[in-house]
């Protein structure tokens, strides 16, 4: 099969030249974006210390997790190595301790759970910050109808509890005319506290579990710790029972079953079993037409199953007598006092924008770890499994388990929240989060981010036998990710670990935007010494003497090591605008030596970029080795390139660059683009890139925002609103998440949400971006571009750009500029439009017939 820009030049099988003039023909057509859809419905909450979420589609709540994060540290053994089996790091995963909870309600003398009720989609979501005004606060919401009452769940981690804990509050309003008579609500709550980890987002075990009653609170403990739940309002019946209890013993049977009969009050006394659950009735009375009444629990998880005195104290401390609505009320105050005090929201936004950008300020600061210490058992994952830790005791001495540790978590930003499976603190993520949180006026926290990365457990890799060819020096930034106690990790495959070099100029350029917008020096003041050496200096020695590149590694796409490590774009752009800060900062601070050094490094980078990185039409390529071979090399992520201002982008280089993504990229549903060309750009695994899948040829929201900068600075503001339009229609129909990817065919949501730093994070900088209005060209004004002379490095092949017609913007014009006609005849239909669909398809059915073709061989 050729590759996807040569069908309208060269079919090779009758079906391309059946389809081929169509698509052609379609493609040079204007477009809307495909409209949009509501499928994601799983809405998350934390305080920075666990994390709860509500789940629309299954109308309950469905996950509770220990920590935010998805995992502590790393196995070691009894020396403090990490503990590897068949290749592969062993890892302490966080554990999500509940199964299920969910309300009841009996009214018109019948009863019922409202897991089996309809919700309302259009009216849940996040509680409103203020009147008038759609989320931006932290407060899930769901609501349903049964006859005249309006019942609506409100599920939140509450932000003022420094531990693991959840509110779930139930308010019965009566929309009709007449009162509702005799009133109740059931909660129903079945922890899993066993053995496993499993993995944050999977179910542990239910074995030897305990419940007692201590007053009106239940007390469940087993293994992974202890829940206490604390009844808000008057409780008239408190039962609980195991899964194989049978009729009025088994409460969840008692209300399903319908009629008015009451939970049967539990006064057993505590025994060990396998499935417990627990359910508290209120019994409201009648409620007036017009009137409301609520009802909710409290809950809190400790890590020692015989600390339920502490987990009770932590309850008593923040609920007091507060009732559920008065706890609720109170939360949604800290959430306005957060909107109205802190976040300062850029000039010129719609009503829509400001609402997005108003809760993407709010999913950065749950995303963010707020603990700095855990209770850790003498344990793994089930008794007699011993656990060793790295950290030690609060006070400083070596801990003993059991026992509290003081870790290094705290400060982080995960890159997704739950129902994402990112909920890991990636540097990448992290910068652009921490960049945005200081612009929004979140100085707090953008501190706190940033100097999370100087005071985690890192740079232990610099002896790793991959990185030997690389004389690795230390360094301070992850080369991967971070598990949540704050220590490097890195992900294996069968192609070995992912090591990643982009974070270092990164961090630099986030550290010197926290400084300008925040006017606060005295970070960098604070910490010079360990940036310089371990941040700027170690960057300056991955330069690569042969090519003026940073050396190969697995970059923003993560293609992992042996030999798919290569001189990526990404890494080295990123390189060079993070010199370019340094050295800003670096003369700032006194310390000229450096200042030229670093300014000097980063204008080389750049300017081998221009030399090596750039095809015969001088557009930006992926990587030195596919630019070389004159096929595969298209990447959004050099969108970055002209978006962090290394080049004009008005320039050849970004004209040349944008049009050929427009060109290959544009997503055929939405505005903006795939992240690369790795699914479509091979035949048979021949080419330098043979992994390519779905998640390439997905809508990448990091990209696509990205490249929204790029095209204004372009001089092309309406490519750029159309992605922001997409991005902000997108996430209001899917409660404010703004997502990863959407799907490239029909614009779905796809794989993770809500992302942060790729999510709300880089909405945020858009728009303050847009807001702004200034240039800032990296180390003080962008390459002459006039200087590039192209040398034959670009191998062979044809290069892999053509002059075909975009699809943004007026149809037959480019997208930005004028430009001169390509001197190539690469292919001219472009991957986007009405035809995309078909092309894709086309492309599909081919795929999978040489795929079957090569499973029958």
């Amino acid at each position: 099969m050729k590759r996807l820009p040569h069908l309208c030049r060269a079919p090779a099988r009758a079906l391309t030249l059946l389809l081929a003039p169509l698509l052609c023909g379609l493609a040079i057509e204007a477009r809307a974006e495909v409209a949009v859809q509501r499928t994601f419905t799983k809405l998350a909450s934390s305080n920075g210390h666990g994390a709860v979420m509500l789940d629309l589609e299954q109308k309950k709540v469905s996950h509770f997790r220990e920590h935010l994060f998805a995992t502590e540290e790393p196995v070691i053994d009894g020396v403090g190595n990490d503990v590897f089996v068949r290749g592969q790091p062993q890892v302490v995963h966080a554990r999500d301790v509940l199964f299920d909870a969910f309300f009841g309600l009996r009214s018109g003398g019948s009863q019922r759970w409202l897991s089996a009720q309809d919700v309302d989609l259009d009216a849940s979501g996040y509680a409103p910050w203020a009147s008038g005004e759609n989320g931006g606060t932290g407060l899930a919401r769901m609501v349903q109808r049964v006859g005249t009452l309006e019942v609506t769940t409100y599920v939140f981690a509450p932000q003022s509890v420094p531990h693991a804990a959840f509110v779930m509050a139930l308010r019965v309003r009566n929309t009709g005319t007449a009162p509702s008579t005799g009133v109740s609500v059931f909660s129903l709550q079945n922890f899993h506290l066993g053995y496993g980890r499993p993995g944050v987002m999977s179910d542990i075990d239910e074995n030897g579990e305990t419940v007692e009653l201590s007053g009106n609170d239940f007390v469940e403990k087993g293994f992974a710790g202890v829940v206490v739940g604390r009844p808000l309002g008057a409780v008239a019946r408190k039962a609980a029972w195991i899964s194989t209890a049978t009729g009025a013993a088994n409460g969840y049977n008692v209300v399903q079953s319908g009629g008015g009969q009451d939970l049967q009050d539990f006064t057993a006394q505590p025994s060990a079993a396998k499935g417990w659950a627990t359910a508290y009735q209120f019994n409201l009375g009648d409620i007036a037409a017009g009137a409301e009444k609520w009802a909710g629990v409290a809950f809190a998880h400790f890590g020692n199953p015989e600390g339920s005195a502490t987990a009770r104290q932590w309850l008593s401390d923040y609920v007091g007598t507060s009732d559920a609505k008065a706890l609720v009320d109170a939360e949604v105050a800290r959430w306005a006092s957060f909107q109205n005090d802190t976040v300062k929201v850029p000039t010129g936004l719609s009503d829509n924008e400001e609402t997005l950008l108003r809760h993407s300020a709010v999913v950065m600061h749950m995303a963010q770890v707020r603990s700095s210490e855990a209770w850790l058992r003498e344990f793994l994952s089930r008794d007699g499994e011993p656990r060793a830790t790295r950290f030690k005791a609060p006070n400083g001495s070596p801990a003993t388990l059991p026992g509290l540790v003081k870790h290094a978590g705290k400060g982080a930003v995960l890159a997704s929240l739950p129902p994402g499976q990112w909920t890991y603190a990636w540097i990448r993520d992290g910068a652009y989060a921490a960049a945005a949180m200081a612009t929004l006026g979140m100085n707090t926290d953008a501190r706190e981010a940033l100097s999370y990365y100087l005071n985690a457990d890192s740079g232990r890799f610099q002896n790793w036998r991959e990185l030997q060819p690389y004389s690795m020096p230390p360094y301070i930034i992850t080369l991967t990710r971070y598990h949540g106690f704050g220590v490097e990790e890195t992900d294996f495959n069968e192609a070995g670990p992912n090591i990643e070099f982009d974070g270092f100029g990164l961090f630099l350029w986030a550290l010197r935007h926290y400084e300008r917008t925040t006017g606060d020096v005295t970070l960098v003041d604070q910490t010079w010494p360990t940036v310089s050496t371990k941040v700027g200096d170690a960057l300056v020695a991955l330069i690569d003497p042969q090519t003026g590149l940073i050396r190969a590694d697995s970059s923003i796409w993560e293609t992992h090591w042996n030999g798919r490590q290569r001189a990526w774009t990404y890494t080295s752009l990123t390189a060079a605008r993070g010199l370019c800060d340094a050295a800003a900062l670096a003369e700032r601070v006194g310390d000229t030596e450096r200042a030229t050094r670093y300014r000097n490094a980063g204008e080389s980078i750049r300017h081998a970029m221009a030399e090596k990185l750039t095809d015969h039409n001088f557009a930006l390529g992926s990587n030195l080795e596919e630019v070389r071979s004159g096929r595969g090399y298209w990447d959004a992520a050099v969108l970055d390139a002209f978006a962090f201002e290394l080049f004009d982008p008005a320039g050849k280089i970004a004209r040349e660059t944008i049009r050929g993504l427009d060109l290959r990229l544009s997503s055929p549903a939405g505005a903006g683009w795939s992240r690369n060309d790795d699914r479509y750009d091979h035949t048979g695994g021949a080419d330098l890139s043979p992994w390519g899948g779905e998640y390439d040829s997905a809508e990448w929201v990091i990209v696509s925002l990205r490249g929204a900068m790029a095209k204004r600075m372009a001089g092309d503001p309406e490519r750029a609103e159309r992605v922001l339009k997409w991005v902000t229609d997108q996430s209001l129909k899917n409660y404010l998440a703004v997502s990863e990817t959407y799907d490239e065919l029909n614009g779905t949501y796809k794989y993770n949400s809500p992302m942060v730093g790729f999510g709300a994070g880089a909405y945020a900088l858009a728009l303050a971006h847009r807001a702004e209005g200034t240039a800032d060209p990296a180390c003080g004004a962008y390459l002459d571009e006039s200087t590039i002379t192209k040398t034959p490095d670009a191998g062979p092949g044809t290069p892999d750009a053509g002059p075909g017609t975009p699809d943004a913007g007026n149809p037959g014009q480019p997208d930005s500029g004028s430009s001169e006609e390509p001197q190539v005849t690469g292919g001219g239909c472009s991957a986007t439009g009405p035809g995309a669909m078909a092309l894709w398809l086309m492309l599909s059915l081919a795929g999978v017939t040489a795929l079957t073709r090569r499973r029958r061989a």
